[in-house]
């Protein structure tokens, strides 16, 4: 058993690191269309309730995926330094912020 099984929920997300160097914020979200999960690529039908992961690269700017619980649990097994954070620090516009400041600008 994992000490990160059952999370991000509605008030706590996850953050780590990728091999590249990235954060990887892991954030809980209902889908408001279909997606195709990247791990499994099955579809994620509207209105389930899966992982949003958000990569804040190094060298600026983001991209997301939106993932099944179970395959984004798989996911944070490959990440470094991996923490608890609060949901209101990974919300969509705060991690797209973050990426628009190189990694050596950004505060902490």
């Amino acid at each position: 058993m994992s000490r990160f099984e059952g999370l991000p929920d509605t008030r706590t997300g996850l953050v780590g690191h990728t091999d590249e160097g990235d954060e990887a914020w892991l954030i809980r979200s209902i889908s408001q269309k279909l997606y195709r999960c990247p791990g499994c690529h099955g579809e994620i039908p509207i209105g389930a309730d899966h992982v949003v992961v958000h990569y804040v690269h190094r060298i600026g700017g983001t991209e997301h995926h939106h993932w099944h619980r179970p395959c984004a649990e798989a996911l944070v097994g490959g990440l470094r330094k991996v923490r608890k954070v609060p949901a209101s620090d990974a919300q969509r516009g705060k991690l797209e912020a973050r990426g628009r400041r190189p990694a050596g600008r950004r505060r902490r």
